[in-house]
Formats: C-alpha cells, sequence, structure tokens
C-alpha cells in the first residue's frame, strides 16, 4: 500500500490525425485519478490510448500532460508538470517539473 497521496489538477490526452493540422483534445483527469486513488498502483502510468474511455482510432499522433499535487510520506507536498507520447510510463511522485504557484 503506497503512503503517497495523488490530487490530480488536469489530464489532457491528445491525439493529431493525418488529415488535420488540428489536435483533438479528451479530459482524462478522472480516469487518471482513479488510477491513481488505486493503493497498489504506486504512482505509475502507462501513457496508452486504455487511458481515453473510447477510441482515438485514426490517430497517428498522441501526447499526455498531466498537472498533479503529490502528497509525500514525510508530508512535503509538490505540486508537478508532466508531458509525453504515447508508450511512455510515468511514474508521477519523481517525473516532469516541480510547479509553483
Amino acid at each position: 500500500m503506497s503512503d503517497y497521496r495523488y490530487k490530480v489538477h488536469s489530464a489532457i490526452y491528445s491525439c493529431k490525425t493525418l488529415q488535420s493540422n488540428v489536435a483533438s483534445g479528451y479530459d482524462v483527469t478522472e480516469k487518471v485519478q482513479s488510477i491513481l486513488r488505486d493503493p497498489d498502483n504506486n504512482g505509475i502510468l502507462k501513457i496508452d490510448s486504455s487511458i481515453i474511455n473510447g477510441s482515438a482510432g485514426n490517430c497517428n499522433s498522441k501526447c499526455f500532460a498531466i498537472i498533479v499535487t503529490v502528497v509525500y510520506p514525510d508530508g512535503k507536498i509538490l505540486t508537478r508538470f508532466c508531458s509525453c507520447s504515447e508508450g511512455s510510463i510515468l511514474n508521477i511522485k519523481e517525473s516532469g517539473v516541480v510547479c509553483s504557484f
């Protein structure tokens, strides 16, 4: 069981087709929050189309971006921004840049 806690502020999965220069975006915030809420997950996200509820079948370029606050076991609280392409694996506890607002 993980002693880490996560609050996903925003998670977007986008894709671009050969037919358009405009990328379609999918709000996957709730889905990702659910994945990170699983105590056996340990803050690891496999970035693939299973994150999207529904198919983005004709996409040739896919990417993911997330803003998430991590509460560490020692009480430290950091908000991180991470982005990557499909096929990546993110360790939310260590990936991306730390944000300050």
